[in-house]
């Protein structure tokens, strides 16, 4: 062994999934970032592409260059979702890169795959496909609604799961019938339901030597997210109230305009003190005599009123010295920071280093939101991010799987192994 694969294989050793290898057939985040969190975390994880098919994040045209078309290797949420692994590109449609793809899969630990329930079986790279080259495999299936059940067949995105779980009718303010978030919180969620998951089948592995199937429903796991809120209706058989900002326990209770554009503070007085220790802050004394303030029922009662007071007293401050004020005096309340708040100001997240800086093969160096699994003994981090489609297929094809260079050079000629097209920045 040379010195160079023992000073890699000690490395990897250090890292708290050093010796696990993923291989992925996804789109979309909720599965790219169960591999985004391994690959973090030291696993080698390969994503399978297409041209022909590329994944959302890799459509990217940058907004203030918008000229310059496509850019696969530059989206921010490519970096989010992707950062980390090493990217093939095969062409599934042909009967020799399903081959090369099954045959990849029967080296790796784990296989995820994020696509509408029914569509590896059809490529022949089902679960039982794939036990049969590696009996012991791990492979996560994540999809809408699962492999059964009535809806299991429909295709889903993030938006489709919030308004069905029911998300979208709990959200937002009443006058509002649907609120979406715009950021498919399905996605995440359920792609840290499956990271937990992958997890809890691997250790069962090590103690068993027996592989599993995980077939995860994102409406569920959604759902399941919300179950707190659904336990009501269950009960009473009555919708539950659209909130908004309030509560059913605290008043004032909610996010009020500050000083500036589209500035805001949150305030949550959560109980007789504090109402005291708030109207002191606010240099308004009398308001906690007023009979109708006078207790807690009072003041839910008359929140409205009460919230059109606060706003007219926020609206004349900063953000900041507002939570300062009322942090003071034991108030629970704090600045809706924005990303600038986040990434320039925020004493917090600057004292855990937070923010990561990762090298990238086009950019240079790009910062991202960190990975907050927060081991201290394998911290964990990003090695590179920005590759292009195809980038890693000699090194996977030829080292992994030990293609000569002739049946490298045959299966690309076939159009099996597409070729790496790197677009320029």
């Amino acid at each position: 062994m040379t010195p160079q694969a023992q000073s890699g294989e000690t490395a990897a050793a250090a890292e708290a999934l050093g010796d696990l290898r993923v291989v992925e057939f996804t789109a979309g985040m909720a599965g790219p970032w169960v591999g985004r969190f391994m690959a973090y975390c030291g696993a080698e994880v390969i994503k399978v592409e297409s041209h022909r098919h590329p994944s959302v994040v890799r459509l990217y045209v940058p907004p203030r260059k918008p000229a310059l078309g496509t850019q696969p290797e530059l989206s921010p949420w490519f970096t989010d979702w992707d950062a980390g692994k090493h990217f093939v590109t095969l062409d599934l449609s042909r009967p020799p890169g399903v081959e090369l793809a099954r045959r990849l899969a029967a080296r790796a630990d784990v296989v995820v795959e994020n696509h509408s329930t029914g569509v590896m079986d059809k490529l022949g790279l089902g679960f039982e496909a794939l036990r049969r080259e590696r009996p012991d495999l791990i492979m996560l299936s994540t999809s809408g609604f699962g492999d059964t059940g009535p809806d299991h067949s429909f295709v889903t995105w993030g938006p489709n799961i919030e308004a069905l779980s029911g998300l979208s009718r709990i959200s937002g303010f009443p006058e509002r019938e649907c609120t979406i978030t715009q950021y498919a919180y399905p996605d995440a969620l359920s792609a840290l339901h499956g990271l937990v998951a992958v997890m809890a089948a691997l250790d069962h592995r090590e103690r068993t030597g027996e592989g599993q199937y995980i077939n995860l429903s994102q409406l569920e796991a959604t759902v399941s997210a919300v179950g707190h809120v659904m336990m009501e209706p269950l009960a009473t058989r009555c919708e539950p109230h659209k909130l908004a900002n309030g509560s059913l326990n605290a008043a004032p209770h909610g996010c009020y305009p500050c000083r500036g554009s589209d500035r805001w503070c949150v305030i949550a007085v959560t109980d007789e003190a504090a109402w005291r220790a708030f109207c002191g802050a606010l240099g308004q004394p009398a308001w906690s005599r007023e009979p109708r303030f006078a207790t807690l029922t009072g003041r839910l009662t008359h929140a409205a009123d009460l919230d059109a007071r606060v706003r007219a007293w926020t609206r004349e401050r900063e953000a900041e010295d507002v939570a300062e004020a009322l942090q003071a005096v034991g108030v629970a309340a704090d600045v809706v920071q924005n990303v600038a708040d986040q990434f320039e100001r925020d004493p917090q997240l600057a004292a855990r280093d937070f923010f990561e800086k990762i090298p990238h093969r086009k950019l240079g160096t790009v910062v991202a939101t960190g990975i907050p699994l927060g081991l201290t003994g394998t911290p964990g981090r990003t090695p590179w991010a920005g590759g292009a489609m195809g980038r890693d297929n000699e090194r996977v094809f030829r080292e992994l799987l030990g293609l000569s260079e002739q049946e490298f050079r045959t299966y690309t000629a076939a159009g099996a192994i597409e070729p790496c097209e790197e677009t320029s920045a």
